[in-house]
């Protein structure tokens, strides 16, 4: 058997990890494209917590920090846009998809949005609200006024109330 056969039936650690990689990348590029469309999934929001976490761990559990200093503070999805530069100026080592991905985690599940201001897509990307629903917010906020707290919030008719009583804590009212 030559060292070329036995390359294609024994694939080498990079191979698997050249494979894994791939499976990875393309996880995340159906979710975007998904979502993208406005149309995720309870599938995709699980790709995205799986993925996204897998991703977030490789990439942010480094000599420079710990994965603590990621979670302790909840940001807007400007300030983890800001987060994701500095990493790839300072020289994390990811390719744009996987900081895509990282970056759509990070504002789903440790993001804040601030009610009284947030655009439509804002509200849904931190809170996974369906495009639909996030515009009905900013439709009743423009037509009635800034909500005070979550109870106000919650008062819009047909949105999906679970996922905004989720997250109490990525909720600003100011």
């Amino acid at each position: 058997m030559t060292r070329h056969s036995q390359r294609q039936r024994l694939p080498s650690r990079f191979g698997w990890c050249l494979a894994a990689a791939s499976i990875i990348l393309a996880a995340t590029v159906a979710t975007t494209a998904t979502v993208r469309q406005g149309q995720a999934t309870q599938e995709d929001e699980e790709r995205l917590a799986r993925v996204g976490e897998e991703m977030t761990e490789k990439l942010c559990d480094t000599a420079c920090h710990t994965l603590d200093k990621v979670y302790e503070k909840r940001r807007t999805p400007r300030e983890w846009g800001e987060v994701m530069t500095q990493m790839a100026t300072a020289g994390a080592a990811a390719t744009d998809a996987q900081f895509a991905t990282v970056k759509r985690y990070l504002i789903r599940y440790f993001g804040i949005v601030p009610v009284n201001t947030a655009t439509a897509d804002e509200l849904s990307a931190v809170l996974g609200l369906s495009p639909k629903d996030a515009k009905a917010i900013v439709d009743h906020r423009n037509t009635h006024g800034p909500f005070k707290d979550t109870a106000t919030l919650l008062k819009v008719p047909g949105i999906d109330k679970a996922k905004i009583e989720a997250q109490p804590e990525a909720l600003v009212f100011k």
